[in-house]
């Protein structure tokens, strides 16, 4: 199953054959019993489970202090996925024999299948003894240290759980056998998962659309990512464009399971492309997590050099869109043991993911850490009951923080199906993850209301910094930008021949945005007029902000790419103030902006300064959001 992740019960002893015991004094002295506990040895050479079974039982019906032949039962209950029963015989090899090493093979092994049940109490009692028993230079030592220390997490965690209530997905969500790693859009308006049914076990990817009220049924993704292979553990870009996801054994593959992309053009997406060796190695690479601005993908790999088994690695997408050698997150994430399924959050600085090597329930356990100055902080166990003594993996959260998405093993009519599961995230983890909001659109032609291809920048007015750099689907127009909801923003749409548009969001956490902004590019012409939204003054003055250099480096380029055309800078303002000083002030703002063009090179023979006051109003000054709207710089092009 793709992306299913297998945590290997550590094994401290393999099957003890009867050739590498023969040394060793058995505990029974009965010959009946030992003849009938070396054919079972001799059974279980030949891998006939079921005979070796029935001798040794037989052994123990003829001697009941028979330790050997316990042992042997409880290792053949553990393989055959018995832990019950395993645990009973494990049990009896510790209650009949004072010393040997059976019995302190069973001490570790009954505290790793308590651990592994979930009942930590006597996990603890296991653990401590066995570091009694073992060696402190050894690996089982520090193997059982971190038991101890995972159950006396667990212990702790289970008295003071989460306030979640789990809710499996109502139709038309989990029909199949099984459907897990759930991810959705920023909007949250499509939602993705890998499914399949146990008849074929052929995996491939489903989706949802959220219309009029309700989801509608999933259906395969599209005929060109879904085939014959095994495709899955998907991740999308925030605004449903770009989907990076997994297939195993495929002909052309680097490995057994790489990472494949592909774009969606319209209604349409493109034939998978295999990621390349900057990405995919010889070995399993799988899990992606791509950010919201696409630029960022996570994923997990067994690859070599590496903290330990599965660890998480991390490439970025360079200027020309090339992503770059994927590099290891290192061993503040990753430890010896597998750290896999990452989830990047929309706000691109918390990451989820899931861990047998950090302290938790045991198992696989969801983590989270926090990206402070670019470095990453120390995880931090999710708790309980999200995390438990089984694995926990495909882990998804919301953009705006109030849900969380995974899959789940649920007991339906005596069968087990993996289903996806829905809970509301309690305010101590949301308090822990900056949410972020989302601003969606279409890109118009303002003449004839064609929908546009047009490059699309978000810039942080406080440094300034490009946050995201992306564009407008070229068939639809339509648009997505995630945006953290602390700060300033421009956001800044472009085409060749178009004059830009320049829109302005300050986002507090008394704020809130409208998530819909349809965008409309007018063609450069004479005649034509735009209003430059990114271009500040403080109140009263007509110094330029350091804020409005972008947004004027911008105009620059656009003058140099049509020097045909001149330009009218017109100064406008709300109408509080004397009328006459208003005028003054929208004059020198104008005339600011003209010098700042000439000192940057532009002719001033094709630059005219105007101020009109508040003689212009695009709204009436009824109120400071419409005195805001009024106080501007508009361009007309001459």
């Amino acid at each position: 199953m793709l992306g299913r992740i297998g945590i290997s019960f550590f094994l401290f002893v393999a099957f003890v054959c009867f050739s590498a015991k023969a040394q060793q004094p058995l505990s029974s002295k009965h010959k009946k019993a030992i003849q009938q506990y070396q054919n079972g040895i001799q059974a279980l050479q030949q891998r006939k489970n079921t005979d070796a079974s029935l001798l040794f039982g037989e052994a123990i019906n003829t001697d009941s202090l028979f330790a050997e032949a316990y042992y042997q039962l409880a290792r053949l209950s553990e393989q055959a996925g018995q832990k019950e029963k395993a645990l009973y015989f494990y049990e009896k090899t510790f209650q009949v024999q004072d010393s040997s090493l059976y019995r302190n093979n069973a001490i570790q092994s009954l505290a790793y299948l308590y651990q592994q049940l979930g009942k930590y109490e006597p996990a603890q009692r296991y653990f401590t003894l066995s570091l009694k028993s073992l060696a402190s230079h050894t690996l089982a030592y520090k193997r059982a240290q971190k038991g101890l220390a995972s159950t006396n997490f667990a212990l702790e965690a289970t008295k003071h759980p989460l306030a979640i209530t789990p809710n499996i997905l109502d139709a038309p969500f989990n029909t199949f056998d099984a459907q897990y790693f759930p991810v959705l859009t920023a909007d949250q308006e499509s939602f993705i998962f890998t499914a399949q049914q146990q008849a074929d076990r052929n995996e491939n990817i489903y989706i949802s659309y959220y219309k009029n009220g309700q989801w509608t049924t999933p259906l395969g993704i599209s005929e060109q990512i879904n085939s014959a292979d095994n495709e899955g553990t998907t991740s999308i870009s925030a605004d449903g464009r770009t989907l990076v996801f997994t297939i195993c054994n495929a002909p052309k593959g680097l490995g057994s399971c790489d990472l494949y992309i592909s774009y969606k053009q319209g209604e349409t997406w493109t034939k998978p492309i295999n990621m390349g060796n900057a990405i995919n190695s010889i070995d399993w690479d799988a899990q992606p997590a791509l950010s919201a601005d696409g630029t960022l993908l996570y994923f997990a790999s067994d690859r070599r050099g590496g903290q330990g088994n599965k660890d998480i690695w991390m490439s970025r997408k360079d200027s020309l869109g090339h992503w770059q050698k994927a590099i290891n997150l290192g061993n503040v994430i990753n430890t010896p043991d597998d750290d896999v399924s990452p989830f990047i959050h929309a706000n691109s600085s918390t990451l989820f993911f899931s861990s047998a090597g950090h302290i938790g329930m045991g198992g696989l356990d969801i983590f989270m850490s926090e990206k402070i100055n670019n470095i990453w902080q120390k995880p931090e166990n999710l708790g309980f009951p999200l995390n438990d003594a089984y694995d926990q993996v495909g882990f998804f959260v919301t953009a705006d923080r109030q849900k969380a998405y995974y899959s789940s093993d649920v007991a339906e009519q005596r069968q087990h199906k993996i289903k996806l599961i829905s809970i509301d995230l309690p305010a101590p983890l949301q308090a822990k993850i900056t949410p972020t909001t989302y601003l969606k659109g279409i890109v118009r032609n303002a003449l004839t209301q064609q929908p546009l291809e047009a490059s699309i920048e978000l810039v942080s007015l406080q440094n300034p910094n490009t946050i995201q750099h992306f564009s407008s689907d070229p068939i639809t127009g339509s648009y997505t930008a995630v945006l953290n909801q602390q700060g300033a923003y421009a956001l800044f749409v472009q085409k060749p021949n178009y004059f830009f548009k320049s829109l302005h969001f300050d986002l507090t956490p008394q704020t809130s945005l409208n998530t819909k902004l349809n965008i409309s590019l007018s063609p450069i012409q004479k005649n034509a007029q735009e209003i430059l939204n990114n271009i500040f003054f403080d109140k009263g003055q007509w110094e330029l902000q350091p804020t409005s250099i972008t947004e004027l480096e911008k105009l620059i380029v656009l003058l140099e790419q049509n020097p045909q055309l001149s330009l009218t800078i017109a100064g406008h303002t709300d109408d509080i103030g004397k009328d006459s000083d208003n005028l003054v002030l929208s004059q020198k703002r104008a005339k600011a902006v003209l010098d700042f063009l000439v000192q940057k090179g532009i002719s001033p023979q094709r630059l005219k300064a105007e101020g009109y006051g508040e003689t212009r109003p695009l709204v009436e000054n009824t109120n400071e959001e419409n005195r805001q709207r009024n106080r501007r710089i508009e361009i007309k092009w001459q």
